[in-house]
């Protein structure tokens, strides 16, 4: 099996990968060179960083400047991520680059946190919890609602969110989603967005980012929703429009939860409001997952070297 020549890994500084992956990376490449952030989107990796490199490995998210591959001799870059968005495909395209993800290592870790912060707002836990710690007692002020015979709208029917929708089945939610393609092999009911936002008691996203599902909850359809019903967003913040959000929970109209929420701004802003739950886009962070994530990787190297 072929090696690469000299292979860059971008990792986080704070949390690099253990020492057992970069065993097991070492086999694939003859020279590595180790590139590290303090955080994403922090344009640490430079095109001096790839000279003679072919391959890239990254667990960053970054703005990854056009000529950085343009210039470079990378012939495989290799994203620690399901989300492919922070690279342009018609740069990898034209310089005829092989670029890999990791779809589907954290289904199941996204579904349960998703459920988590459903149940955490119904159910007002943390408040609750925060209230004891406090040393305070008492149960009002806690009223919370039921999730049986609720409706749960999913917006994106892939693989995150048919889970969501099989962990509400156990609740027994009425489930409706609105998808790009109607799943024929599913017993859940598609609707179109419009009425999936007005009959809904629960939105949940899982749908990819794109030119498409930007905004996808904006301004003029946030207005649809059932007052108080509650909107939870464990993918891309470019999904919603935050202002319309923030309007309608400022209001007190909407419940929301976000875990992707990068920009601090809007973390200041949101976290004024005491019907907004915000959590560090740790979607993706269980052992299981992360397991996954090294194990898919590993593979999709092997597979291409394997190839003549």
């Amino acid at each position: 099996m072929r090696k690469f020549n000299k292979l860059v890994l971008y990792d986080l500084k704070s949390k690099p990968l253990e020492k057992e992956f970069i065993t097991q990376l070492k086999k694939y490449a003859k020279e590595i060179k180790f590139i590290f952030a303090d955080a994403e989107y922090q344009r640490s990796l430079k095109l001096s960083d790839l000279d003679d490199a072919d391959a890239l490995i990254t667990r960053i998210f970054d703005h990854y400047d056009k000529s950085i591959f343009a210039k470079s001799n990378l012939k495989y870059i290799g994203t620690m991520h399901t989300d492919k968005s922070h690279f342009n495909p018609k740069t990898i395209g034209a310089k005829k680059i092989t670029l890999t993800n990791v779809p589907g290592y954290a289904t199941e870790a996204v579904a349960e946190l998703t459920f988590s912060a459903l149940l955490n707002i119904t159910r007002q836990t943390t408040d609750a919890t925060n209230f004891v710690k406090s040393g305070k007692w008492g149960f009002q002020g806690f009223l919370g609602t039921e999730l049986k015979g609720k409706t749960l709208g999913i917006i994106g029917l892939g693989k995150i969110g048919l889970r969501v929708a099989e962990l509400a089945d156990a609740f027994e939610m009425n489930i409706i989603y609105y998808s790009k393609t109607k799943h024929t092999n599913v017993k859940y009911k598609f609707v179109d967005l419009k009425k999936l936002l007005k009959q809904s008691d629960v939105i949940t996203l899982h749908c990819k980012f794109n030119n498409e599902t930007k905004n996808i909850i904006n301004k003029g359809n946030i207005k649809l929703l059932k007052d108080n019903a509650i909107l939870l967003n464990s993918s891309r913040m470019e999904l919603v429009d935050l202002q319309a959000v923030y309007d309608m929970c400022k209001k007190k109209k909407l419940y929301a939860w976000f875990d992707e929420l990068q920009d601090v701004n809007w973390r200041k802003k949101f976290n004024e409001l005491n019907n907004v739950y915000l959590t560090p886009d740790f979607g993706w962070m269980t052992k299981e997952a992360q397991q996954r994530v090294r194990d898919i990787t590993l593979y999709n190297i092997k597979d291409y070297l394997s190839k003549p």
